[in-house]
């Protein structure tokens, strides 16, 4: 089939969808599509792995924008066949599928727990914002799987990599325990804010950063500019066993309304 020429797509209460992009699908041809929103809908996936494997063509090759709300059957952006899970380390998508996305925005999406596996972020490097909101089974922001946390070992340091990212914004995650993995650092440096809104209560860390220079481990590193912006109760729980000194590095701003 020949790529389909559109460049902006809307899906709005569309309950039969399953997955944007699948075996049977038109959208994997795509290939110019730069912003995309589903809201609405009874979809488990954005992307299924077989629509690969049946077409030259990269789902989101040229995505710039992805907006998903209210979709309260949503678990993974990519997934294996229908009832078989989510895809792992050992099903990767093609590098090019998601590679100029520059903003996602998830709002109401009950099943998902981890937003950002760790297997994807090398398809995320251009990757500016991100923006959750009101999901109420999101645990974590980014995740490592647990063969390769037990792979690499319990103590080593598991790099995420975002090294265009900008702003990060959680709002009213109630069950969210972490941005990353415990064992994780984030490699971010761009990174100018982070912003905590309304019922976050359990996450109780900031995951301390690596610059791209350097020997790797974590130290108290903060770009100047970078703000952490919440409410004072939010910050005053935060705990900091792990790198007692990181506090002392990050700068921390009131948020209004």
């Amino acid at each position: 089939m020949h790529p389909i020429e559109i460049k902006e797509l809307h899906i709005i209460e569309c309950d039969y969808l399953r997955s944007l992009v699948d075996d049977n699908s038109s959208f994997k041809n795509a290939i110019d599509l730069r912003v995309c929103g589903i809201w609405g809908c009874e979809g488990k996936c954005v992307v299924s792995l077989s629509s690969f494997a049946s077409s030259s063509a990269h789902p989101f090759q040229s995505l710039e924008v992805l907006d998903l709300q209210f979709l309260p059957k949503l678990s993974a952006l990519i997934m294996k066949d229908e009832g078989i899970g989510p895809a792992t380390t050992s099903t990767l998508a093609p590098s090019a599928t998601f590679s100029h996305l520059k903003e996602i925005t998830i709002v109401s999406c009950s099943s998902m727990k981890t937003l950002l596996p760790h297997w994807l972020l090398p398809n995320l490097q251009n990757l500016e914002n991100i923006h959750v909101e009101d999901y109420s089974q999101l645990v974590e922001i980014l995740g490592a799987a647990t063969s390769e946390v037990e792979e690499k070992g319990s103590d080593a340091l598991i790099k995420f990599h975002l090294p265009k990212l900008r702003e990060l914004k959680l709002w009213i995650l109630p069950n969210l325990k972490s941005i990353c993995s415990k064992s994780g650092v984030m490699v971010c440096d761009s990174l100018q804010v982070i912003i905590v809104f309304g019922d976050c209560d359990k996450l109780k860390r900031i995951p301390p950063f690596v610059p791209l220079v350097g020997n790797g481990q974590p130290f108290a590193y903060a770009l100047p500019s970078f703000t952490i912006r919440s409410s004072t109760k939010w910050w005053e729980s935060l705990e900091w066993d792990d790198h007692p000194n990181f506090k002392n590095v990050l700068r921390f701003n009131l948020r209004g309304g």
